[in-house]
């Protein structure tokens, strides 16, 4: 082979490689896969504590809600991001088991079934685990949008939250989110809620925490 087809190959080859539509298949190829491992999630992975029936509820349809409203807008934020006017990134959402279920749930629904099919919903870990495989770190061709809710803030963080007091034997959720890979519009960010036992209520949207690793 000359030294130009060559080059040509090998420029194919990495563009086969970056494309979304060919990375996101290879992503779940990877999950079917992956999901029949037991994996360590490490030893300083918190255990989350078994939530009632009606916190299980409230935190599925919470997520559903955010992670429907996020991708209701997704199409706009894309216009004004050079790297994707010629094409669609895959789009990952990293979250939790409850936010993997509110992604099913979404999936179910007319409206979301089409920007639904062009994503992978799966758990930090399990994206950890596929970068390790297959690298994207400069996002040339996906987007990664994270949503989830910490449900066991511990009480030593009190302080933190003065500002906006709850109730005795309410607690607070709080709903991480962000996205990489959109530019201008990449963002971190966190919405605050008191739990009741029944209903969750928004008590902030856009919090700065002090320990966002605890």
């Amino acid at each position: 082979m000359h030294e130009e087809e060559k080059k040509c190959s090998e420029t194919e080859q990495f563009d086969g490689q970056h494309e979304p539509g060919e990375w996101l298949t290879r992503l779940r190829n990877f999950m079917v896969v992956e999901r029949q491992k037991n994996r360590p999630r490490g030893k300083h992975a918190q255990q989350r504590n078994e939530p009632t029936p009606n916190a299980r509820i409230a935190e599925v349809q919470l997520l559903e809600s955010h992670i429907g409203s996020w991708l209701s807008r997704l199409d706009k934020l894309l216009v004004g991001v050079d790297r994707w006017h010629a094409r669609y990134p895959a789009v990952v959402i990293t979250t939790n088991p409850v936010g993997v279920t509110a992604c099913n749930n979404l999936a179910l629904t007319e409206s979301f079934r089409d920007v639904v099919s062009r994503c992978c919903c799966l758990t930090e870990y399990e994206y950890r685990y596929w970068c390790k495989e297959e690298p994207d770190k400069q996002f040339e061709s996906h987007i990664n949008y994270w949503a989830w809710i910490k449900t066991s803030v511990p009480a030593v963080r009190a302080k933190e939250f003065q500002e906006f007091p709850i109730a005795e034997g309410s607690v607070y959720w709080l709903l991480r989110h962000g996205v990489s890979g959109l530019g201008i519009h990449d963002f971190f960010d966190c919405k605050v809620f008191e739990w009741d036992g029944m209903k969750p209520t928004l008590l902030t949207e856009h919090f700065r925490e002090g320990v966002p690793s605890v």
